[in-house]
């Protein structure tokens, strides 16, 4: 899965910014798995605290729903995104211990997923790398634009929604807070970084 690996920013930026993700294999592990999700998502909920934002494509982000709803349905897949590393390795370490039979992807950057995965005996079984956007890049809006859109891996946080809610930040119609909420509700299977959108729009603004 990639939707969730192609976020831009600085290292400072991204520091913060941990998206962990399950999902059932069609003709795998699908088939009977509803046990499974919900037990990840009981995982999961022991970290609330660390969370950022969490969600499936059925129940929509942490906008629209809750962890114990997403704990009563079947979920194909699952996203939670973490604000820390030490929260991150604490919901891994208990996902190792479950041993739930659903594979893991975590996205962030490299040499601290890969410290935490050996601290605590995890040894990925695939690893990813995003190598930018190449071509006509000058098309493309500006870094601090598509720092805040790629956090959407699906692209429904559009170029223009994120300038206009900067405009609306900087005319003081909307807080950073209240901005980084609008922008997060449209990503609906919950990946956004509301907290590190507001970092950028304190940046921006």
């Amino acid at each position: 899965m990639t939707h969730t690996l192609h976020r831009k920013g600085d290292m400072e930026s991204l520091h913060g910014d941990y998206v962990l993700l399950a999902m059932t294999a069609r003709g795998i592990n699908r088939e009977g798995s509803g046990d499974k999700t919900r037990r990840i998502w009981e995982v999961i909920s022991r970290h609330k605290n660390g969370l950022a934002n969490f969600g499936n494509l059925s129940l929509g982000n942490s906008h629209t729903t809750s962890l114990e709803e997403l704990m009563k349905v079947d979920s194909i897949i699952l996203h939670a995104v973490f604000r820390d590393l030490p929260t991150l390795k604490a919901c891994l370490m208990d996902l190792k211990k479950a041993d739930i039979g659903i594979s893991i992807v975590v996205s962030g950057l490299i040499h601290e997923v890969k410290t935490i995965c050996d601290e605590i005996g995890l040894k990925p079984h695939t690893v990813n790398l995003s190598l930018g956007v190449h071509g006509r890049t000058e098309e493309l809006p500006s870094e601090p634009v598509l720092e805040i859109m790629t956090m959407c891996g699906h692209a429904m946080v559009s170029s223009q929604l994120v300038e206009k809610t900067i405009k609306a930040v900087r005319e003081g119609k909307m807080t950073y807070s209240e901005g980084a909420n609008a922008l997060s509700r449209m990503c609906v299977c919950g990946i956004f970084n509301p907290p590190r959108a507001e970092e950028i729009l304190r940046r921006l603004a």
